[in-house]
């Protein structure tokens, strides 16, 4: 018993104590905003610009498409979360999809999105949600050569990827008519232990829980929503952000998308059911929202693509520095 608590408490001290492990000025140069970005925007981007409606074939063909690119990368635990639910429309099944790195391991750093899009006509949610869908893609497949040598070492965080369906509303904002997916998984993990783990369910299991949402927009502006849990993770993207200015050549881009200060504003968004169970929340949204939102203009012509590759250097940065991965990476 005395070294069952003895193990727990350095455990949490582990994970209260972790810190980034910053990468070289020099190898910021790697990461450059003139980065043809076709590739990110036919492979990974324009197969989700389709209206993918929780219940709907759209809804599959998204699913099934990035379920193929995870499963191309041979490296990664999947899981699907299916279930029936009632709605102000009737039953409809929701599937979420979860890949773990190392399924094993005790601590993981969560990024998540979600992947459905809100039934509207002609809505293709570019920004809301296929655009940070894309990007976790982006993560996977640019860093999948240093995650795979960390793949097995238990004693770092592990990366875990989330994608939610039934984020959007079936008719009207409510607690109930919102979130299907993230209020389902969360529940699902609280109750599930990490594998091998008798007292180490998947939840506590969670260092930091990133959301990304409402990206793509020429305007995306973020704000530091949690800072008492997160906020010094927080200025860690600024100062990565403020480095990729230094880096960029020919003032290729300087404006700011992490905002200086802290907010006292809260949205409800897929990480509310983890964060009622305690678990630090980062939420990358774009306040005030894009003036296409939940318009028929989220889509493909209206994103901004100098910012989007520039929040994909920034998150890709992070990344290696939470999860002490090898920086060479050009």
């Amino acid at each position: 018993m005395l070294y069952r608590r003895y193990s727990s408490l350095l455990f949490l001290f582990r994970k209260a104590k972790h810190g980034v492990r910053e990468i070289s000025a020099k190898q910021y140069q790697c990461f450059s905003i003139s980065e043809n970005s076709n590739d990110f925007r036919n492979s990974l981007l324009r197969p989700l610009l389709i209206q993918r409606v929780s219940g709907t074939s759209g809804n599959a063909q998204a699913r099934q498409f990035i379920l193929s690119k995870l499963r191309s990368l041979n490296m990664w635990d999947i899981e699907l979360d299916t279930f029936d639910e009632r709605t102000p429309d009737g039953n409809v099944e929701f599937t979420n999809i979860i890949a773990t790195l190392d399924p094993r391991a005790t601590r993981r750093l969560v990024l998540a999105c979600h992947y459905d899009s809100k039934k509207l006509p002609n809505f293709v949610g570019a920004t809301d949600s296929a655009v940070p869908c894309a990007m976790l893609l982006d993560i996977a497949i640019s860093l999948q050569n240093q995650l795979n040598q960390i793949k097995q070492n238990r004693g770092n965080p592990t990366l875990q990827l989330i994608f939610f369906d039934g984020e959007e509303a079936v008719r009207d904002w409510t607690k109930s008519d919102s979130l299907y997916g993230s209020r389902h998984l969360a529940n699902k993990m609280r109750s599930t232990n990490v594998p091998g783990q008798q007292n180490l369910n998947q939840i506590d299991a969670m260092d930091m829980f990133i959301l990304l949402d409402l990206i793509g927009d020429k305007s995306v502006q973020f704000q530091n929503f949690f800072d008492r849990t997160t906020g010094k993770y927080y200025s860690r993207l600024r100062d990565i952000e403020s480095g990729l200015f230094r880096s960029y050549n020919n003032n290729a881009y300087k404006r700011t998308v992490f905002s200086a200060g802290v907010s006292g504003s809260f949205i409800e968004d897929d990480h509310v059911p983890f964060l009622h169970l305690d678990v630090p929340i980062l939420h990358l949204i774009s306040v005030p929202f894009p003036s296409t939102w939940h318009r028929d203009t989220d889509n493909e012509a209206n994103l901004d693509f100098p910012s989007i590759t520039h929040l994909r250097n920034v998150m890709k940065i992070f990344v290696i520095e939470y999860l002490h991965l090898d920086p060479q990476i050009c």
